[in-house]
C-alpha cells in the first residue's frame, strides 16, 4: 500500500515473459559455495543468489520510482524473517550481510523503473 492506494504486482521468474507492470522478477543461481552454519554440529549449507528485479511504471498519483521503493521495503522486510529456516531448511543467516543494498538500474525512456536487489540464500 502506498498512501491510500493498494497496488499489487505480478510475480514471475526471470525467464518468463513480462506482460504487465508492476512486476517482480526472480532469478536464483546455484552458486554452490559451502557455508557451515554450526561447525560443532557439522551442518553444511550451500549458497545460492536470488536476484530480484522490481519493475514499475507510474500509476495514477504514484511515480514508478516511489512504487518500486515501497515494493523493495516490503520484500526486504519479508526476507529479513528468513533467519528462521523456511521449508526444506532454506534460510539467510544475517539480514545485513545477506541482503545487498537495493540498486536502481534506472528509468527507461518508456518510464519503466528497474530496482534490483540481491539476496544470498542458503540451503542444507
Amino acid at each position: 500500500m502506498v498512501g491510500e492506494t493498494t497496488v499489487t504486482a505480478s510475480k514471475i521468474w526471470a525467464n518468463q515473459k513480462l506482460t504487465s507492470y508492476p512486476s517482480i522478477a526472480f532469478n536464483i543461481s546455484q552458486d554452490g559455495t559451502p557455508k557451515y552454519a554450526d561447525v560443532s554440529e557439522g551442518v553444511l549449507y550451500y549458497q545460492s543468489t536470488m536476484t530480484i528485479h522490481i519493475l514499475t511504471e507510474t500509476v495514477p498519483g504514484i511515480p514508478g520510482v516511489i512504487l518500486a521503493e515501497e515494493f523493495a521495503r516490503e520484500i526486504v522486510s519479508a526476507i529479513e524473517t528468513w533467519v528462521d529456516p523456511l521449508a526444506e531448511d532454506v534460510r539467510i543467516f544475517d539480514a545485513e550481510e545477506d541482503i545487498s543494498a537495493v540498486q536502481s538500474l534506472g528509468t527507461t525512456v518508456e518510464g519503466i523503473t528497474d530496482l534490483a536487489l540481491s539476496v544470498k540464500i542458503y540451503h542444507a
